[in-house]
C-alpha cells in the first residue's frame, strides 16, 4: 500500500475525531437534542455507562441489525483496540494486544459471557452472537473480580432479548446478489400464560456461489450452512421473584475455507513427485490447496436464571450446562500438493453455576458478594489422513511419510475450578466513591495425551525407514504417552478505583486492578516421550536414551497488573459525550503459541506491556445528523521475550538473516541449527499503534409516513501483525475500510428496506499471515477477508 496514501488516511482519521472533539465542546445551534442513553450491566448492575469507571464499549440490539452485522467480528471492527476474527483453528480474541495463541489447550483471555454464561471455547464463542439482542458490551483490561479468572484482557458481555410481556414479532432477510450470499431471521415473543411469557430466535445463512475458489480443487468458497435457534422462557413467579430459561442449538457446516500463498521462493518449482506444491496466487479471491477443508460443529447451551428481590438485596443464581461437538478435515499445510492432511474431532462439556448477592444501590456502602463453580471435560482427537512432508518442496523438518491415515491421538482433559468474590463501594460523600473488589478462585485440571507415531516413515535415499529408526531424526520423534497428569493453582486478585463527580456531567476515575489466566497443557504437542527408541540403517537398533517428561507439555498462569485513569463527559446539555482513557497493563509470563514446523507450540513470553490511551465520543449535531467516533493509540510490546520462534529466513539462512541466537547470545551458524530470537522491545501481535472509527447518521422525512436513513462509517487500523515471530514477511497493511447503509423506514417501524455495502473501496485485508508449514521455502500464506459486498435488507416488524 501506497506509505504516503496511509498516512494522509491516518490524518483524515484523527482530524474527524478531534473535528468531533471540539464540536462537542464548542456548542451546537441551541435546539433541545439529547442523546439516548446507554445502558449497562458490566457491573452486574443496571447503570448508565457514562457512570461505570471502566472503559466499555457497547451497541444495542437495533444498532447491530440497522447496520447489518451478522457477526461478533463484524461488530469489533467499529471498536479501536479490538480484534476477533476467525484464526487459524481458533477464534481470535484480542483487546489492547492481549489475547489467546493458536492452540486447542487455551482458554481464551477474552472473555465472551452470554447472558452472564461463560463461553469457555472457541466453538462457543463462534456462534452467531448478534442474533436478536439487547445489546453487547466490550470491557477492556481485566475483569477479574466480577467476571472471573480467565479476563487478563478483557470480557465481552452479551444480553438477548428476554420475552415481552405483549405479542410482537420481526421477520428479516439480508441477500447478497452478487455472491447470491442469504440471511434469514424469525423472531416471536409475548405471553403465553398468566406471568409467564416466551421468546423464539431463529436464524438460516448460507453462502451461495462463494467469492473465492481454489484452483487446485476446483472448490468455491467460503461454503457454509448454518441454522441457529434460541428459545426462551421468562416466568414472573412472583412480585419479587423472576425466573427465566434458555435453550440455544446451533448447527453450522462450513468448508472451502478461503487461504492463498502469497509469497515463495519455490514458486513454480516441482517436488521430487514432479507436481508444483507451491503456486503463488496474487488473485485475493483465488488460491490452491490439495485438498478442500470442512468443519462441522453443533452447539447446545441451557441457562436457567433466577432473580429474587429482597429488602437487603437481589439473590441471582445462574445455573448453565454448555456443550458442543466438532470435527474438521482438510488440508493444512496450505500446499496443492498431498502433504498433510488431518481429520480432528473435539467434544467439550461444561457445567457452570454462579450465586450472587447485590444490594439495592444508593447506600452508603453499595455491595455485591458471590460463588462460582465450573466443571468441563475436553476431548480432542487428531488423526492424519495423510502425510508426506517432501511433497512440499524445501523442508525445514524431517521427511516424514504414512502410507496411510494414522492412529488418533487423544487428549483427555478434565477441570474444575471454583471463586468466591466480592466488591463494596463507599459512597464516601454525593460526589465521592471508593471501591475494593476481591476474588480468590482454584483451578485443577487432569489429562491424559498419548500419540501413536509408530506408522511413520522417514524418506532416505534408499527407501523409507521407520521414524523411531534414524538416530540422526531421534529429535522428530512423535510418539508419547503422558496419562494421569494433574495440575492445581491457587490465586487472588484485587480491583480498586476511586470516582469523582466534577460536576453533574463529568466523571473521573482511577483504577488498579489484576487478573490471571490459569495455566494448562499444550494440546498440540507431538514429540518424544520419557524415551526414544533409535535405529541405525546400517547398526540395527541402538538402545533408547531419555526423552522428555509430560512437563514439556505445561504452560504457566499469565498475570496481570493494570493502572487505569480516564474521564466520562456529557456534554452540551446532553447533546454530546466523550470519554477518555489511558491506562498501562504490565504482564507476567504472558501465554504464546508459535507455529513450529506444522503445529502450534505453547510458552510463556517473560513480560510483555500494553499501555496507550483511548477517546471516544458522539454528538447529536441536529434532529437529523449525529456523529460518533473513536480513536485509539496503542503501544505494545514484550519486555522480556528470549528464546522466541525464530523466523524461517533467520533458521534458514542465518547468515543473510540474523537474529536467531544461541544460549550464549551469538547467532546460529548452520541451517536448521537450534535458536531462538530475542523479542525484547518488539510489538505484541493484533496490536497496531493507531486504530478508529468514525460513523455518521443522517435522516431525512419521506412524505409524511416514511424516513429515510443514510449512514457512513470508516474503521481505519494501523499495521500489525498475526503471526508471533513477526516475520516482516507477514505483517498486515494500514487499512481503512468503508461501509455505508441507506434506509427507507415507515414511521411506525413496522418495515424497513436497505442497501448495505461492506467495504466499498474493496480494500484487501488479511485475517491471518503466517509461514507456511514444513517448508524453508520463504513461503507464506494468507485467510483474506471478505471483498466489497452489497447486500439488500428487508424487515417487517409486526
Amino acid at each position: 500500500m501506497n506509505r504516503k496514501y496511509g498516512d494522509y488516511r491516518k490524518t483524515v482519521l484523527a482530524g474527524a475525531i478531534a473535528s468531533l472533539t471540539v464540536a462537542s465542546s464548542a456548542g451546537v445551534a441551541a435546539q433541545e437534542l439529547t442523546l439516548e442513553e446507554v445502558v449497562v450491566t458490566a457491573q452486574k448492575r443496571t447503570e448508565s455507562l457514562q457512570d461505570v469507571p471502566i472503559s466499555i464499549a457497547a451497541m444495542g440490539g437495533e444498532k447491530i441489525d440497522n447496520l447489518g452485522i451478522t457477526s461478533l467480528e463484524e461488530l469489533t471492527q467499529y471498536t479501536p483496540n479490538v480484534t476477533v476474527n476467525n484464526g487459524s483453528g481458533t477464534p481470535n480474541l484480542f483487546i489492547r494486544g492481549i489475547g489467546s495463541g493458536t492452540n486447542q489447550g487455551f482458554e481464551q483471555s477474552v472473555g465472551m459471557y452470554t447472558d452472564g454464561v461463560y463461553a469457555a471455547r472457541g466453538p462457543l464463542a463462534a456462534v452467531p452472537t448478534t442474533m436478536d439482542l439487547e445489546r453487547v458490551e466490550i470491557l477492556k483490561g481485566p475483569q477479574g473480580i466480577l467476571f472471573g479468572k480467565n479476563t487478563v484482557a478483557g470480557a465481552i458481555n452479551i444480553t438477548s432479548a428476554k420475552p415481552t410481556e405483549e405479542f410482537e414479532g420481526m421477520a428479516e432477510v439480508l441477500y447478497s446478489p452478487e455472491y447470491g450470499d442469504q440471511q434469514y431471521n424469525l423472531v416471536l415473543s409475548g405471553p403465553l400464560a398468566e406471568s409467564l411469557s416466551g421468546r423464539l430466535a431463529v436464524r438460516h445463512d448460507a453462502t451461495g456461489d462463494g467469492w473465492w475458489e481454489n484452483i487446485t480443487t476446483g472448490d468455491e468458497g467460503p461454503d457454509s450452512d448454518n441454522v441457529y435457534a434460541r428459545a426462551s422462557l421468562r416466568w414472573m413467579a412472583g412480585d419479587n421473584l423472576e425466573i427465566n430459561a434458555k435453550y440455544e442449538s446451533g448447527d453450522f457446516q462450513s468448508g472451502a475455507t478461503p487461504g492463498a500463498i502469497y509469497q515463495s521462493d519455490f514458486a513454480g518449482q516441482q517436488n521430487f513427485a514432479g507436481s508444483v506444491p507451491i503456486p503463488v496466487v496474487s488473485d485475493r479471491e483465488k488460491g490452491a490447496g490439495e485438498a478442500g477443508t470442512r468443519k462441522a460443529v453443533n452447539t447446545d447451551v441451557f441457562a436457567l436464571t433466577v432473580d429474587w428481590d429482597f429488602e437487603f438485596a437481589t439473590f441471582t443464581s445462574i445455573s448453565a450446562y454448555s456443550v458442543y461437538d466438532m470435527m474438521s478435515t482438510g488440508d493444512t499445510d496450505i500446499v496443492a500438493a498431498p502433504s498433510i492432511t488431518r481429520t480432528r474431532w473435539e467434544d467439550y462439556e461444561q457445567y457452570s453455576q454462579e450465586l450472587r448477592l447485590v444490594s439495592p444501590g444508593g447506600e452508603t456502602i453499595d455491595w455485591i458478594a458471590g460463588a462460582y463453580y465450573q466443571s468441563s471435560d475436553l476431548d480432542i482427537s487428531r488423526r492424519l489422513d495423510a502425510l508426506d512432508f517432501a511433497q512440499s518442496g524445501p523442508l525445514n523438518s524431517a521427511p516424514l511419510y504414512l502410507p496411510g491415515p494414522g492412529v488418533p491421538s487423544v487428549f483427555d482433559q478434565e477441570g474444575e475450578s471454583w471463586a468466591v468474590f466480592a466488591q463494596s463501594t463507599w459512597n464516601a460523600s454525593d460526589v465521592l466513591r471508593l471501591s475494593l473488589g476481591l476474588r480468590y478462585n482454584e483451578e485443577s485440571k487432569e489429562l491424559d495425551k498419548i500419540v501413536d507415531s509408530s506408522g511413520l516413515l522417514v524418506r532416505t535415499p534408499t527407501g523409507f525407514s521407520p521414524i523411531d529408526g534414524q538416530a540422526q531424526l531421534i529429535e522428530d520423534l512423535r510418539q508419547h504417552s503422558f496419562t494421569d497428569l494433574s495440575r492445581e493453582e491457587a490465586k487472588w486478585t484485587y480491583s480498586t478505583n476511586v470516582q469523582w463527580d466534577v460536576s453533574e456531567d463529568t466523571m473521573l476515575y482511577t483504577s488498579v486492578s489484576t487478573g490471571f489466566k490459569g495455566g494448562g497443557y499444550d494440546e498440540a504437542y507431538s514429540g518424544a516421550g520419557y524415551e526414544i527408541r533409535r535405529f541405525h540403517p546400517a547398526l540395527g537398533p541402538l538402545p533408547p536414551v531419555e526423552g522428555n517428561d509430560p512437563s514439556i507439555l505445561e504452560y504457566e498462569p499469565e498475570e496481570v497488573l493494570t493502572y487505569e485513569a480516564g474521564a466520562k463527559m456529557r456534554l452540551l446539555d446532553g447533546a454530546a459525550e466523550l470519554n477518555i482513557a489511558v491506562f498501562r497493563m504490565d504482564y507476567d509470563d504472558l501465554q504464546t503459541s508459535s507455529l513450529i514446523g506444522d503445529v502450534y507450540r505453547v510458552g510463556n513470553a517473560g513480560e510483555a506491556i500494553s499501555q496507550g490511551a483511548e477517546v471516544d465520543g458522539r454528538i447529536r449535531l441536529s434532529e437529523r445528523l449525529s456523529v460518533g467516533g473513536a480513536v485509539a493509540y496503542l503501544d505494545a510490546y514484550y519486555a522480556d521475550f528470549s528464546g522466541a520462534t525464530c523466523t524461517t529466513p533467520q533458521a534458514m539462512d542465518p547468515a543473510n538473516n540474523p537474529g536467531c541466537l544461541l544460549e550464549d547470545g551469538t547467532n546460529i551458524v548452520a541451517a536448521g541449527q537450534r535458536g531462538g530470537q530475542d523479542l525484547k522491545g518488539e510489538t505484541l501481535v493484533y496490536a497496531p499503534d493507531l486504530s478508529a472509527n468514525l460513523n455518521a447518521q443522517y435522516v431525512v422525512p419521506v412524505g409524511g409516513s416514511m424516513e429515510l436513513t443514510s449512514a457512513v462509517d470508516v474503521n481505519y487500523s494501523d499495521e500489525f501483525y498475526s503471526a508471533l515471530d513477526l516475520d516482516p514477511n507477514t505483517k498486515h497493511d494500514d487499512t481503512a475500510i468503508f461501509n455505508a447503509r441507506v434506509a427507507l423506514a415507515s414511521n411506525d417501524n413496522s418495515w424497513v428496506v436497505a442497501l448495505v455495502g461492506k467495504n466499498l473501496t474493496d480494500e484487501t485485508t488479511y485475517i491471518w499471515k503466517n509461514d507456511v508449514p514444513v517448508t524453508n521455502s520463504n513461503s507464506y500464506y494468507g485467510v483474506p477477508e471478505r471483498p466489497r459486498s452489497i447486500s439488500l435488507q428487508a424487515r417487517y416488524n409486526f
